[in-house]
């Protein structure tokens, strides 16, 4: 009886081109102003658009608005035809915004400058449309500080969340009541985002776009591959169709990695994934010293660039971005250290051993300013509230634990670029080695310009980081002719040592041809029996030296006393 109703209902609604009974997305939030002043061109008031993208009549009568932690009730007939405008306003806003179109106000109409969740939901608690916008979205830096409203770019493929919205380029800064100004077709493919482990039998998967609810709630489209092991219970978070929780009938091991395969989901325009999913997790370890490590940093970025760091995950053990923080030493004389904190997330977010993760304000301008189309990462780009103040001239990095527990640090000067740059503002300086010290200066190079002088998200184009088969002398040289030209091809000279135990101490340095020092590369320091020092190709006064063969003396002091020197041959190759 109730399908012969239903049935009935439809077709009534068909032939009345009016619908009683919404489906997702029928109507959509479509644009958003949140900072209306200073002015552009329209009225100082905040709106929120909707726009009709089914063939029918939508009435929304009992349906309740979610803006932020505040909800408003369309408690009368307010009907929205096809391909119709409804702007919702300030009640004392109307006068000024219905001259562009159909308005609703509220009493306590209010958007949050910076950003915040808002909801469409019908009257059978149904989410019709939603959208998580932050300033970020905004196109370029001055639109973000007001006027300039944020539009959808495909209202028919409203799935895709901040890759479909951006700034107005309408001279007025927006466009209520009418078309969008960046109306284009924008269909993406959903991808995972990320993948959360909250005990030892739970698992929490993100996408990056809003999904098919009936899709995500099939247990038969997740296993863990391992263990041939579906999920015992799925669960969902009422109005967020961008995420499900798995529950297994088994508790995953530390020190353990497992990959989860997902198929045959599909955004909520059935749209799939381009590639099928196959995602590794495990369950998250302690941080020590050193387990993650500082591997390149941008302090010092072209307008509108931003500043940016990046991490390495050198350990065995999957690590909990949550429990780590990073910032600034500061220390102004004669006041003691002053230290300012971040947080990197303040939700769980894993880092998979021998893998990146990549820290800024706006991911987009530092992937537009450093990465190729075809450059392959999958690294996590991770916006963070708030990035500590990094300056152009020099600065104390550090990397630590809630417990403010130092895991990793670094000293970094604009001095420690390469000497022969000119312009040093825009380029990254990156790590060499993994292994060696990050508050060694010798540990650190300007990135390459064959790689935009930036490598975010992959491995450093300065990077010695290759096991490299050397012979059983206390000293080797590789490679025996190098050009350090900032090619990124055999720019540094590695100075391998092999002692047959610790507590001796070194001294290195570089003579010419003639025997005139040029570099003293290493002075009367104290090492572990095996590690690198790097040769730049550049002289005491920071200059390139020139091309030809250069002698590089080893001086090895044992704990008595005892001194051995050796003499390795080293080219220089033309630039």
């Amino acid at each position: 009886m109730k399908l012969k109703f239903a049935s009935l209902l439809i077709v009534w609604c068909t032939l009345l081109n009016y619908t009683l009974c919404a489906h997702e997305n029928d109507i959509v939030i479509n644009e958003i102003m949140s900072d209306p002043s200073p002015s552009i061109g329209l009225p100082e008031w905040e709106f929120v658009e909707l726009y009709n993208t089914s063939d029918s009549t939508i009435n929304i009568k009992n349906w309740k608005l979610i803006l932020g932690k505040k909800e408003f009730l369309f408690n009368e007939n307010i009907e929205i035809q096809s391909d119709e405008y409804l702007i919702l306003c300030h009640n004392d806003a109307i006068d000024n915004l219905s001259l562009f179109g159909k308005c609703h106000g509220f009493s306590s109409f209010q958007i949050t400058n910076s950003g915040t969740n808002i909801s469409l939901i019908d009257e059978n608690e149904i989410l019709i449309s939603s959208v998580n916008f932050n300033t970020s979205w905004h196109s370029t830096t001055y639109k973000k500080d007001g006027g300039w409203s944020l539009e959808q770019i495909d209202a028919f493929n409203p799935c895709v969340g901040k890759t479909n919205w951006n700034s107005s380029i309408d001279k007025k800064g927006g466009t209520p009541g009418k078309i969008n100004s960046i109306a284009n077709e924008n269909v993406v493919s959903p991808k995972l985002d990320h993948i959360n482990p909250i005990s030892h039998n739970e698992i929490e998967v993100f996408f990056n776009q809003n999904m098919d609810l009936q899709s995500l709630q099939n247990i038969d489209n997740y296993i863990v591959k391992e263990l041939n092991l579906l999920p015992q219970k799925i669960e969902t978070i009422k109005y967020k169709n961008d995420y499900v929780k798995l529950t297994f009938d088994y508790n995953f091991e530390e020190n353990k990695l497992y990959t989860i395969n997902i198929n045959n989901v599909s955004n909520c325009k059935g749209i799939p994934p381009e590639n099928e999913i196959n995602a590794r997790f495990g369950i998250p370890s302690e941080v020590n010293r050193n387990d993650i490590i500082i591997n390149e940093i941008l302090f010092n970025p072209i307008s509108p660039g931003v500043e940016y760091l990046e991490l390495y995950n050198r350990s065995d053990k999957v690590i909990d971005l949550k429990e780590i923080m990073f910032g600034t030493i500061k220390k102004s004389f004669p006041n003691p250290p002053d230290t300012t904190l971040k947080e990197i997330c303040s939700e769980s977010r894993i880092l998979l051993p021998q893998s990146y993760v990549l820290l800024s304000t706006n991911k987009e301008i530092v992937i537009e300013q450093y990465l190729d189309a075809d450059t392959d990462t999958d690294t996590d780009f991770l916006d963070v509230e708030s990035f500590p103040s990094l300056s152009n001239e020099e600065g104390h990095i550090i990397i630590c634990d809630k417990g403010r527990v130092v895991v990793d640090e670094m000293k970094y000067s604009d001095k420690m670029h390469y000497p022969l740059l000119y312009i040093t503002q825009g380029v990254a300086l990156e790590r060499i080695s993994f292994e060696n010290s990050s508050l060694d200066e010798n540990n650190w190079h300007s990135a390459s310009f064959n790689y935009n002088y930036g490598t975010p998200g992959y491995e450093n184009s300065m990077a010695k980081n290759v096991n490299i088969n050397i012979n059983k002398n206390k000293i080797n040289i590789i490679p025996e002719i190098f050009s350090p030209d900032g090619d990124a091809y055999n720019d540094i000279c590695s100075i391998y040592y092999n002692l047959d135990d610790n507590g001796y101490s070194l001294n290195i340095k570089i003579f010419n041809s003639d025997g005139i020092l040029v570099r003293n590369l290493f002075n009367n320091n104290l090492v572990n029996c095996e590690g690198t020092i790097y040769w730049d190709g550049c002289d005491n006064n920071k200059r390139r030296v020139s091309h030809g063969i250069y002698i590089v003396q080893t001086e090895i002091f044992d704990t008595n006393g005892n001194v051995e020197r050796t003499r390795n041959v080293v080219v220089v190759a033309l630039h």
